[in-house]
């Protein structure tokens, strides 16, 4: 059996006026946190910057690390692709403008190219009720949102999760 690479992302937390930037993909069919795979060479914070830019047109600072997110695919029966992936979630600043452009290279799902997707803020309020991925995250990301507290936190994806 063949493995491939595990996968080490950077994602980035920006709430702005009492909303989260996230990716939308298909037409509201799942959200994500902005971010993407780490090039040879370049640092995580480097990778939430240039994500960020490349996904929506905005500048952000990487300020802290904040959570890390693995998915383990034969642990979670592939529910998420076949890729195991580590993810690392930074709060950011927002440096500039809020105005959300076209994306220059839009994200895809891995498991169906066709859907693409764009970025968009988000109530934090409406957070809860939006079908977010990683879900596994979500209380953790309100607390923070809440109260500006955090602790650095690791989570695994469970079958037992929502989409």
């Amino acid at each position: 059996m063949t493995y491939e690479p595990i996968r080490v992302s950077a994602r980035a937390i920006v709430v702005h006026e009492g909303q989260i930037l996230l990716n939308c993909f298909g037409d509201g069919l799942y959200y994500n946190i902005p971010g993407g795979g780490m090039e040879p060479g370049e640092t995580a914070p480097e990778t939430v910057v240039r994500e960020v830019l490349e996904e929506s047109g905005l500048c952000v600072e990487a300020e802290r690390l904040l959570f890390t997110y693995e998915y383990e695919p034969v642990r979670c029966e592939n529910a998420h692709g076949s890729r195991q992936h580590l993810s690392l979630f930074f709060a950011c600043k927002l440096l500039g403008s809020a105005e959300i452009t076209t994306p220059l290279i839009p994200d895809q799902n891995p498991d169906d190219p066709g859907i693409q997707s764009h970025a968009k803020w988000v109530p934090v309020a409406e957070l809860p009720n939006t079908p977010f991925v990683p879900y596994a995250i979500l209380d953790s990301l309100m607390k923070y949102i809440e109260t500006g507290v955090f602790a650095p936190s690791y989570f695994e994806h469970h079958l037992e999760e929502n989409p």
